[in-house]
């Protein structure tokens, strides 16, 4: 047995939290690839199931007394990146970002084969020149031994200092519990959000181009949110899911609008575009993170869809925000109401002029499908893997239920 092949033998997956097999029964092991990088190695292994299925895994390795998983300090990302000090991120992800010098690693651990959503779009934005993202310094893609090849890694520049968004709107909302600011104060960074936004979906529209909707793909919107909605109220406690089912026919009436009316247009989009994905900096707002949802398939990750899905995601994580404080600094209703009116407004104005003349254009009766499909998809997430988090969907959706609800 090699070094690789014990080190992944007895490598511990129960706490890494880009291990996808806790709920599968493990068969074996198998070191598909290996190469020394700098001080270390790049192991590529696979798990197979009992199910039949298997899954591809990325290891960086150390050799200090033997085989080990490589940290930051070991030299292992800094040769990725062309030497300077390696230093931990600080942040709980699934996959591995190590910073180095004014850089940034983001080594990705379980791998698909082809090309990853994440690499493919900063790639296509770099070409484009858009100046939304952290530069793209270079990425590491291997080709295996049977002929496939798969994206491991990309670099991008370190924006230093940076807070997300979510943090940076939790102060200001704070202040104005304490009655220290002014709702119209927040007004330009929103828009400014805002706009970055319509910008983004204006380049990657270019960049990839548009088509309208297929009627099969609008639905599988209308299927998928049925499904989630499904899930919901069968895993979800008693008193969430009762709640839930009272709303249960209008949700369903309404999500049967994904499939009528004109085909929207579709094309790539960021995937994930919560607020907490913007970083502010001295230089402007940059977007970061373009993996998707993680519990998303590479492939769904992948496909044309609609732009209103990341608009969704953005105003329904600024509703989260305003639960966040009501629960840690004490909001109260009238005043959170009133934020998340002014919030979501103000980042939809700026969108729209974020726009420009992309064909891509606000469409409120679509964005709010999304957005019930989103807080759906929430209840679910929180009910299976943070269910501390579960007020933020419940007070939410109470929101959406609401008839003066603003989108």
């Amino acid at each position: 047995m090699t070094a690789a092949e014990a080190l992944v033998a007895d490598f511990d997956l129960s706490a890494a939290r880009w291990y996808a097999g806790k709920a599968r029964t493990e068969t074996q092991r198998r070191v598909v690839d290996s190469w020394p990088l700098g001080p270390g190695a790049l192991i590529i292994f696979a798990i197979d199931y009992a199910d039949g299925g298997s899954d591809l895994y990325l290891l960086p390795a150390i050799d200090d007394a033997g085989l080990r998983e490589a940290g930051p300090g070991d030299g292992v990302y800094a040769a990725l990146a062309g030497g300077g000090e390696e230093r931990a991120l600080g942040m709980d992800q699934t996959n591995t970002s190590v910073i180095v010098g004014d850089r940034i690693v983001k080594v990705y651990r379980r791998l698909e084969r082809g090309r990853h959503p994440e690499v493919e779009i900063l790639e296509a934005l770099a070409a484009r020149g858009y100046g939304g993202i952290p530069t793209v310094r270079g990425s590491l893609r291997r080709t295996l031994p049977d002929g496939s090849s798969v994206d491991l890694a990309v670099i991008q520049d370190l924006i230093e200092g940076a807070p997300d968004g979510w943090e940076s709107l939790i102060e200001p909302l704070a202040a104005l519990i304490d009655g220290e600011g002014e709702l119209a104060d927040l007004g330009p960074e929103l828009s400014l959000v805002g706009h970055t936004m319509g910008r983004l979906h204006a380049e990657l529209a270019a960049a990839f181009g548009v088509v309208a909707a297929s009627d099969a793909q609008r639905k599988s919107w209308r299927d998928g949110a049925h499904t989630q909605l499904d899930e919901a109220l069968r895993i979800l406690p008693h008193p969430l899911a009762a709640e839930l089912y009272d709303d249960n026919t209008r949700i369903r009436f309404e999500l049967e609008g994904f499939a009528k009316g004109d085909a929207p247009l579709v094309t790539r989009v960021h995937g994930d575009l919560h607020i907490a994905q913007f970083l502010r900096a001295p230089t402007g707002v940059f977007v970061v993170d373009f993996e998707g949802e993680p519990t998303r398939s590479v492939e769904e990750r992948s496909q044309l869809t609609s732009p209103m899905r990341d608009v969704a995601c953005l105003v329904r994580s600024l509703d989260h925000v305003a639960r966040s404080a009501q629960v840690r600094v004490g909001l109260g209703e009238p005043v959170m109401d009133e934020w998340i009116r002014f919030a979501q407004e103000a980042v939809l104005a700026g969108y729209e002029d974020g726009l420009g003349d992309s064909p891509i254009q606000l469409d409120r009766s679509l964005l709010r499908l999304f957005c019930l499909e989103k807080e759906l998809y929430e209840f679910v997430y929180a009910a299976r893997i943070l269910p501390e988090w579960l007020y933020a969907p419940q007070l939410g959706m109470q929101w959406l239920m609401r008839d003066d609800a603003a989108l």
